[in-house]
């Protein structure tokens, strides 16, 4: 199960961040935030940068240790579908664009484990109304 508390003080942070500030600036601190905290997790899992299976193992880890039930539906030496099963902020759907939003980690997680050899499309998108979020990552 998701963990509504986690979760819901980074969304109370962008709001009060958009309310305060606009939405530019809470978008910039929320992607600090979120890259800080990241970071932290990711570099306590241990992981060879730009190591498909490293990249799969740390994300499915965290992403699950906070309640987020994802999958790697494919994986390649090229390309990578990861799909989130849960939306982790749906208090701020209507209050950002799920694309602005989604970048201030997917870009982070992907850059910081994959490399900069790497970019990615979301494909389908809870907010959308599909069953799931998802984003095909693909090497450039």
């Amino acid at each position: 199960m998701k963990n509504l508390a986690f979760f819901g003080l980074y969304e109370n942070l962008f709001i009060v961040l958009k309310e305060e500030h606009g939405e530019e600036v809470a978008l910039d601190i929320f992607r600090k935030v979120m890259e800080k905290g990241l970071k932290t997790a990711y570099d306590k899992m241990g992981f060879k940068k730009g190591n498909i299976n490293d990249f799969v193992r740390v994300l499915t880890e965290r992403d699950n240790s906070v309640g987020l039930r994802v999958k790697f539906p494919e994986i390649t030496e090229n390309k990578i579908v990861y799909q989130f099963y849960d939306d982790p902020f749906p208090g701020l759907k209507g209050k950002v664009e799920h694309e602005k939003l989604d970048d201030t980690f997917i870009s982070f997680k992907i850059k910081h484990i994959l490399g900069n050899e790497w970019k990615y499309k979301t494909t389908k998108h809870v907010w959308d109304g599909n069953e799931y979020t998802e984003y095909v990552i693909t090497r450039i």
